[in-house]
């Protein structure tokens, strides 16, 4: 209510396909629970949500009473999930995809390079030659 200041708020982490998922949990509950200004009540719960198409999606929520607060908490909060993360060697995901060529035919292939007078351009696209 307008009246009651404590608002729930969430965190969601994906971590790479193959990733210990106790261990991401683990590290993530822990940080939440590192924040002075997250609440110990209503508890903080960390949970698997789903399986994405691009990571394994671990959300966390907890509850805050001083709003103004909100975005400071939140960076501190995703900084030390990285940092735990990449400590025990859990990679954060991030979108990728595979393509999958029709090999059944011939692939033509050409190599392409820049001319000498654009190669010192940055960002100049390649040109055929």
């Amino acid at each position: 209510s307008l009246s009651d200041q404590v608002t729930r708020w969430t965190t969601e982490v994906g971590v790479a396909y193959g990733s210990d998922l106790d261990v991401a949990m683990r590290e993530i509950r822990e940080a939440v629970d590192a924040q002075p200004l997250i609440l110990k009540q209503p508890e903080p719960m960390v949970t698997f949500e789903q399986f994405g198409d691009n990571s394994l999606l671990i959300r966390a929520r907890y509850y805050m009473d001083q709003l103004d607060q909100r975005l400071r908490v939140s960076s501190k909060l995703m900084l030390d999930i990285n940092r735990r993360l990449h400590n025990q060697g859990i990679v954060v995901a991030f979108p990728q995809r595979d393509v999958h060529l029709d090999t059944s035919q011939p692939l033509e292939i050409k190599v392409m390079r820049q001319k000498p007078d654009r190669a010192d351009q940055p960002g100049s696209p390649p040109v055929q030659t």
